[in-house]
This record gives structure tokens, sequence and C-alpha cells, in this order.
């Protein structure tokens, strides 16, 4: 694999994220980003597997989609490679492979998680976090922890080893669904610099009212678009940009209705429907809204 050329993203871009639309071929998926006005996309490993093995994409071929389309890769999901003693599936890929393919299709960051379990100790978790931001470094790559309620990170402990390990590339990934379903959820993130925030994925939800007997089930299929549901949306943006957060803002829809709609369609939906809740954040100002990239 050969190194692609990384497009810089900033606040005022919008990034589709792969599970927004799960089932989409990577030219979908590129089209798709372009038609709903977004300047990057998610990828997971297995999708740019897809493009290689389904739709016969070389390396070169990938770039160049990319850049046919203007598009940045906001991040690479996901790494459960990452520290002694994870749970890595059979499925999933490891550490090697994550880098060769962020580095081949110029990402600017990698998703790192870990399965359930009872929270982690954080110095040992930390020392391995650093070091692969370390490893990741020297690559321009950005590492950060995505939290969720049951996993060895919540997001009191993904704080707590992002603090410890102490780099500059270092930080979490935040997920508006996760967030509302952690205990003080709102309270620890303020305790989170915002310059920690690297990445947002964001949906709405219905009124949480308690535990999901499914968690899983639950996150993958129920997720609604941004501004229709009970989320306060446009206040998590407020205290987001309040705090200094630099983070495109990445808008991951799992939901069974929307996977099985085309992709186009999709996009276009969520994309305009998460450019309202940023105009209703910052006071409806189109220079601090995100912008809607066209066509080239």
């Amino acid at each position: 694999m050969s190194p692609a050329t990384r497009r810089s993203l900033g606040r005022d871009d919008l990034v589709l994220c792969a599970g927004t639309i799960p089932n989409a071929s990577f030219r979908e998926r590129v089209a798709a980003a372009r038609a709903g006005g977004f300047a990057g996309i998610s990828l997971r490993v297995r999708d740019y597997a897809r493009a290689h093995a389904e739709e016969g994409l070389s390396d070169d071929d990938v770039r160049a989609l990319l850049d046919e389309h203007a598009l940045a890769v906001a991040e690479l999901e996901v790494l459960s490679d990452w520290r002694p003693g994870a749970q890595v599936g059979r499925r999933q890929a490891r550490a090697d492979e994550v880098f060769a393919v962020a580095e081949a299709i110029g990402a600017r960051s990698i998703s790192v998680v870990d399965g359930p379990g009872e929270p982690l100790a954080t110095e040992p978790a930390a020392e391995a976090f650093a070091a692969l931001c370390d490893r990741a470094a020297p690559l321009g790559l950005l590492l950060h922890l995505e939290f969720w309620p049951g996993s060895g990170v919540d997001l009191a402990t993904a704080a707590r080893i992002v603090a410890a390990a102490d780099r500059p590339n270092g930080g979490i990934l935040v997920d508006t669904w996760h967030l509302a379903r952690t205990a003080r959820g709102d309270e620890l993130l303020r305790e989170v610099p915002g310059k920690r925030v690297l990445a947002l994925q964001v949906s709405d939800s219905p009124r949480v009212a308690g535990p999901e007997p499914d968690y899983m089930a639950a996150t993958l299929e129920r997720r609604l678009v941004p501004g229709e549901g009970a989320l306060d949306l446009a206040g998590f943006i407020r205290r987001l940009d309040a705090g200094g957060c630099e983070a495109p803002v990445g808008v991951e829809v799992w939901s069974k209705a929307l996977a099985a709609a085309p992709p186009l369609e999709v996009a276009r939906r969520v994309g305009d429907a998460m450019r309202a809740v940023l105009a209703a954040a910052r006071g409806d100002c189109v220079s601090r809204g995100a912008r809607r990239v066209s066509p080239p």
C-alpha cells in the first residue's frame, strides 16, 4: 500500500459516518457524501476490503474517487487490538492492518474501542494507549477512544486514560447516543478539555427511560436523524464550541429504516438535518454554520 494525501477537516465540516449508510458500496458512499454536502466520510476496515474484493478497486482507484469528490477520510473504524488482553473478534482487523489501511487512504484518525466489561485500570491502559499514539504520530494520525456504557472504556475511564497518556494526538470520540446513556455524561464531558475531543458522532435518540434490554441492538437499529428525537443536540454543539473543540461533525445514524433506503436520499436528509441543528446552535450564523460542500 502506498500512502494517500491527507485532506484537512475543520470545525465547520460535516462527515458522513459509515454506520449511516452501512450497506453502501465505496462508490455509492462517496457519491452520497457529496450529494449530501459532506466534506468527509468515515470508513470501516471492511468497507475498504469490500472496495477491493467486490468492486475491483485498487488503492489508486480509491484515492482517485476520493479526490474526484473532494472528500477526506475523517476516521477509520475500528481498532480493538490496542492493549494486552484486548478482545479481538475473528472478523476484526489487527493493528498492523488498521494502520496500513489508514495510511493508504489518508485517514485523519483511527477510532479505538474496547469490548464489554469492567472499567479498565488506568495505568496499564494509558501505557498501551500512549504507545499506540506514538506509533501513529509519525504517520500524522490522531487516535481517539470511543466510550460506551458497559464497556471497558466508559466515559470516565476514557478521560482518565487520555489524561494519563498525555499525547498530543490522543483524545476521545464523543457519540451522542452513548453520551445520553452515560450516567452524569454531560457533567463528565465538561471535565474533558475541548482539545481532547477529537471526533464526534451525532445522532438523535428517543427519550432515554432506562437501560435497553439489548444495548447493542438498540444502538445499531434505533437511532434517529438529528433534530427528530429527544436530545438537546444544539446545546451539545454549543458546549463543545465553548470548550474549544475543533473536531469535524460526524453524523452517525444507525437505523434499520435508513439502512434500507437509497444512500443518496439518506445522505441528503441527514446532512440537511445536521446543518439545521448547527444553525440553531450557532444562532443561524452562516459564517459559523457547517458549510454545505458543493460538487467539484
